[in-house]
């Protein structure tokens, strides 16, 4: 009974442990009083100038977030937090970056998103743990100049490229030899058969986000995909789904395709094509009781969800 009681006791100290080092401090009062044990750190904008001026008294801080700040260039010192890994600046007007983050070697993973970024800050090439960056909605970026300048990230696996006009993706995207994820959502102009064609040089990548995007014809180039295992479609109304059961037949590795809020109320008679996949979401439809069931019945080894 005893050993019971001090098994309880140590578990419910190490879950109190666990909870304080990785609460999220919204107040910079509140974090400075403690400020070697703080690893996370969200701001409000009115004060970020405070923070600039003893950030260095966060020695242990692993994940700052200077969100929706208009801000225009990032505070001083944050160079001087060696432990962070995590830095998120999203919804700013911020278009470079300082050289001197190149002392973040810890960082793995950067949220770029709706900023003004026209290509890749070359600091960021410079970071060698760097896995995960967002450039979503910056809709000026240079996406060659910036594709070349994410070659030398070599750890870079997960991509976010989503609200950026894109139409078109350069073959250099070869270069990304750690690249298993990509997002290209929201590019209404994208070209779906080029980006098959460029993607289908990246031998990493296993999942391709393309929601959003209007598409409706599905090229025969999607059949050049063969390492992927999860194919994202969601919200496009328009797709056409019996290309895509056709096409799909040729993709061995496919095992997930999402289609979720696409209009769909029914799906082709033949589903051969998806016959080899573990998932198949179909949520956020309209499909009647019935071919629902017809549904399954034709997939019986897939999780279909609707």
């Amino acid at each position: 009974m005893k050993k019971r009681i001090l098994l309880i006791y140590v578990l419910t100290f190490q879950c109190i442990v666990f909870a304080q080092k990785n609460k999220k401090y919204t107040s910079f009062e509140e974090a400075l009083q403690v400020a070697d044990s703080v690893t996370w750190l969200d701001l409000h904008c009115s004060e970020i100038p405070s923070m600039t001026k003893q950030i260095h008294k966060f020695t242990n801080l692993e994940s700052l977030y200077l969100t929706n700040c208009e801000l225009y260039k990032l505070p001083k010192g944050i160079e001087k937090v060696k432990n962070l890994s995590l830095l998120n600046i999203q919804g700013n007007h911020i278009s470079s970056l300082p050289a001197k983050l190149i002392q973040l070697q810890k960082i793995t993973v950067v949220n770029l998103r709706e900023n003004t970024f026209k290509e890749i800050p070359e600091v960021l090439t410079a970071l060698p743990n760097l896995r995960e960056m967002d450039l979503s909605y910056n809709p000026e970026l240079n996406l060659d100049k910036s594709i070349r300048r994410l070659s030398h990230i070599k750890k870079l696996d997960f991509l976010y490229l989503s609200g950026n006009n894109i139409t078109t993706i350069p073959s250099e995207i070869s270069a990304l030899q750690s690249l298993e994820e990509i997002h290209l959502s929201e590019n209404p102009s994208i070209d779906f058969k080029n980006i098959c064609s460029s993607l289908s040089q990246v031998a990493s990548l296993k999942i391709l986000v393309l929601s959003g995007n209007e598409i409706s014809t599905i090229p025969s180039e999607l059949q050049l995909l063969k390492q992927i295992n999860g194919l994202v479609l969601d919200n496009n109304p328009n797709i056409n789904i019996e290309q895509l059961v056709t096409y799909s037949r040729s993709l061995p590795n496919l095992k997930v395709i999402l289609l979720r809020n696409a209009h769909l109320s029914t799906l082709p008679k033949n589903l051969a094509g998806f016959n080899k996949l573990d998932v198949l979401e179909l949520s956020g439809n309209t499909f009647s009781v019935t071919e629902q069931e017809r549904i399954k019945t034709a997939l019986p080894t897939t999780n279909v969800v609707f």
